[in-house]
């Protein structure tokens, strides 16, 4: 989706993580859950990309596949997903349908015989987003603090019951989130509605959100953590076409490092390493100097 809005995965995920472990999630019918660590959606190894919305490893070793829909989807695309990574990773998978607008059911479980399959839907439609930003925006009007229940309601708004568009009620989100006076809710609310409103908005609205972000902290953190985003990326592409597969273990400290410097080692030794194990072994090394 070139026309997106992301370009500090980290600050996103930040703020993804702590919402996905909030203990207030469970207003919206989630359960709190404690994440370590994001992956990429796509799984290489299929003929044609599959592609999924977000992909979480948990404390507890699980992986939390977290979906957004506006309409009913066919589930089986979801069990092809889930149980490749599965065989891939021999892990348990724990999907949750996220139904945004006025949809008010949809299938949970697959059956086919021996195959079984169910997910966890939420629908959104309980809640009136309307009803929630005009709330918040009186609270800030008034120049009261917003409790952490606010900042939720806040973040998921363009996902609730709403007479506007979903990319639109995103937009609106947004610019009420850029008038939190704290600045670490304000960059928590942001972030967080970056990860979950993205795939809502149009290119147009996308270049609106841009521009918002771009006279904000939150712009310049996005900008700076874009910057080491490509290169953690160059890394891994190089790795991939020289060797092959990348380990999750592996891709997984090359996501986590934050300093240039040893990022830059790092693209050295992704290019000069005779071998994936002489890579590992210099990524080992790096990470003890730290």
């Amino acid at each position: 989706m070139e026309q997106r809005v992301r370009g500090g995965e980290d600050l996103i995920f930040r703020s993804m993580s702590r919402l996905l472990r909030d203990e207030f999630i469970q207003t919206y019918g989630l359960e709190a859950v404690e994440v370590v660590a994001p992956a990429p959606t796509d799984i290489p190894f299929i003929v044609g990309e599959r592609r999924v919305d977000n992909l979480f490893r948990l404390a507890d070793g699980v992986w939390l596949h977290l979906e957004f829909q506006s309409r009913p989807v066919d589930l089986a695309r979801f069990l092809v997903y889930d149980a490749l990574l599965h065989e891939r990773d021999r892990c348990p998978v724990r999907t949750v349908v996220v139904y945004t607008g006025g949809l008010r059911r949809a299938s949970e479980a697959v059956e086919a015989g021996s195959l079984s399959y169910r997910v966890r839907n939420v629908f959104m439609y309980r809640f009136d987003g309307e009803a929630v930003l005009t709330r918040v925006e009186a609270e800030l009007a008034a120049g009261r603090g917003l409790s952490r229940q606010d900042l939720l309601d806040v973040i998921f708004s363009p996902c609730m019951r709403q007479p506007v568009p979903p990319g639109e009620a995103t937009l609106r989100a947004v610019e009420l989130a850029r008038r939190i006076p704290d600045e670490a809710e304000r960059i928590f609310c942001l972030g967080a509605i970056i990860g979950l409103g993205d795939k809502f908005l149009s290119e147009e609205q996308a270049v609106q959100v841009r521009e918002v972000l771009r006279m904000t902290r939150v712009g310049e953190m996005l900008r700076e953590e874009g910057r080491e985003e490509g290169r953690r990326a160059d890394v891994l592409l190089i790795l991939e076409r020289r060797f092959g597969t990348v380990s999750p273990e592996v891709a997984g400290r090359v996501r986590r490092q934050k300093k240039e410097a040893v990022l830059e080692e790092l693209l050295l030794a992704a290019a000069t390493a005779g071998s994936m194990t002489e890579f590992a072994s210099r990524l080992e090394r790096l990470g003890a100097e730290e």
